[in-house]
């Protein structure tokens, strides 16, 4: 196999409980961590940061971590290692942290350990093509700290206008039913322009990016809170939970409650992706 530019090594969905505590430690590799929620102190590098949640944290090879939960913390972590290179030298020189709270954040680390898991054909490569992803919007949102939207970096069609007015107004009304004709008029445009810029940024039209939003929002539901799948389903703006489990099962390829068993089960499991790579731990319950 050829080289990869972005080799991930392994990637887990970990929880750790109050006085739970990660020891000091440092490896050759970089790894970044994402903080979903839960409260406690995160070292790096010499410096401490208080935990809230949305914290994303980039560590390079060398440098010294650990953490002290004082509520429980979930995390998404993943370790990789980076060719020689532009790449390479630029995250050596990145901020050490960011604020990043878009949900496609954790949606995206998601998929790499959903195809780590499964280890289908070519996983290795799409896996490093969907950290390389995140990477290169971390140096971009690193580079543009100082913005007032820094949020508006991650979005597809960060240039197009119809785009953007279009995606915040189906955000902030996700939960209520809407037509194309409602989002076009507050888009200020035709119903066929605006099947049109999304069919070009996107590839899909504007009610399929709808329901595919409502669908991620669900999952980030059913990963990170105990609500039914009752009242997840009202929640992201569903007729029913009927209308969601067929919706969801469509796109997930099974049902939210079989999802969530399988997500369920995933927690604190190591998913290795380099099958060279072995995982030390550094966890010290109480």
């Amino acid at each position: 196999m050829r080289k990869l530019l972005v080799d991930v090594l392994w990637i887990a969905r970990y929880d750790y409980d109050a006085g739970w505590s990660l020891r000091p430690h440092h490896h050759n590799y970089f790894q970044m961590i994402l903080f979903l929620d839960g409260s406690g102190t995160f070292t790096l590098a010499g410096k401490s940061f208080r935990l809230r949640g949305g914290e994303l944290f980039l560590i390079k090879p060398g440098e010294t971590h650990g953490l002290s939960a004082e509520l429980l913390v979930r995390t998404l972590d993943v370790k990789f290692r980076i060719a020689r290179g532009v790449l390479e030298k630029r995250l050596r020189r990145a901020a050490p942290m960011l604020d990043w709270h878009e949900p496609g954040l954790a949606a995206r680390l998601e998929r790499i350990r959903t195809e780590g898991d499964r280890k289908y054909p070519w996983y290795r490569e799409l896996c490093g093509a969907l950290l390389s992803e995140i990477l290169y919007l971390y140096l971009r949102r690193g580079a543009d700290a100082d913005s007032n939207d820094a949020s508006a970096l991650t979005e597809p069609g960060l240039h197009d206008s119809v785009m953007q007015r279009a995606m915040a107004y189906l955000r902030r009304n996700s939960q209520r039913a809407l037509t194309v004709g409602e989002i076009a008029r507050e888009t200020g445009c035709t119903d066929r322009t605006l099947r049109l810029h999304f069919q070009r940024t996107l590839q899909t039209s504007p009610l399929e990016f709808l329901q595919r939003y409502r669908i991620d929002q669900a999952k980030q539901l059913i990963q990170y809170s105990d609500y039914t799948l009752k009242e997840i389903a009202g929640q992201t703006g569903f007729q029913s939970v009927h209308h969601f489990t067929r919706l969801f099962a469509a796109i997930e390829g099974q049902s939210p409650a079989a999802w969530r068993r399988r997500y369920l089960e995933g927690i604190q499991k190591d998913v290795y992706i380099n099958p060279r790579f072995s995982n030390q731990s550094f966890t010290v319950e109480p």
